[in-house]
């Protein structure tokens, strides 16, 4: 089952895989603690886009939309170098939550490509998909991206409140045209682990990406289960 969806629609949810509701909650809750700063300190590490890493403000324009998503992120890529004078400060346990988490989250996507190389590389010595994703090594691109969608305001000067101290406290209103909190797009890794919580629906996904299939939402299933999304390689 799971290699029929990797292969046809490219996405499944995975239940009972080991990652505790306390260990979900907890990096949830981190995200939150960080992006609730002000602008003026999440700005404090902004991204570098050579490194992948580092913190970005509605600046990800799709070419599916050509105008940039109404969200926010934090983006944590593993690669020797890549997250230095990146680390926020704060909070302060920051730094070692994340990268526990990510030993967390590399371990399961190893699981997870194991069980599918017999199938989508049965060429390959056992364990090549494995061996070619790693940690904190100098050709390492495993990422970690923390998003948060803030409340829409209907306003054209909206890109100026990332210098503003106060636009975390922007009442919502009716949407602009055009808005996408994330257009459409594919994924450039192998796969991604994709947390959502209950509460927060919204994710869809197309049987053929670069055709004219219809959408299906993909809700979440608990808040700890994990959609799982192979990447367009």
């Amino acid at each position: 089952q799971m290699w029929n969806a990797a292969r046809t629609i490219g996405f499944f949810t995975i239940t009972n895989h080991g990652i505790s509701d306390h260990d979900i909650d907890s990096i949830f809750d981190l995200s939150q603690t960080f992006f609730d700063q002000s602008p003026t300190i999440k700005n404090r590490v902004p991204f570098d886009r050579d490194r992948n890493s580092g913190y970005e403000y509605m600046t990800q324009a799709p070419a599916s939309t050509k105008t940039c998503d109404r969200k926010e992120s934090m983006q944590i890529t593993a690669r020797e170098g890549c997250m230095e004078g990146l680390w926020p400060e704060y909070p302060a346990e920051f730094r070692r939550d994340v990268e526990g988490w990510m030993v967390k989250m590399h371990a399961l996507a190893c699981s997870i490509l194991s069980l599918l190389e017999p199938y989508a590389c049965p060429h390959l010595p056992p364990g090549t998909l494995v061996r070619s994703h790693n940690l904190w090594k100098e050709d390492g691109q495993c990422t970690l991206r923390l998003m948060h969608y803030p409340p829409v305001v209907n306003n054209d000067d909206d890109d100026d409140d990332a210098d503003d101290d106060d636009d975390n406290a922007t009442t919502p209103t009716p949407p602009p045209e055009n808005l996408w909190r994330a257009g459409p797009h594919t994924d450039w890794g192998c796969i991604t682990l994709l947390f959502q919580r209950l509460d927060q629906p919204g994710l869809e996904c197309r049987a053929d990406p670069h055709g004219d299939d219809y959408w299906i939402e993909v809700p979440p299933v608990s808040n700890s289960g994990i959609t799982v999304n192979v990447g367009d390689m």
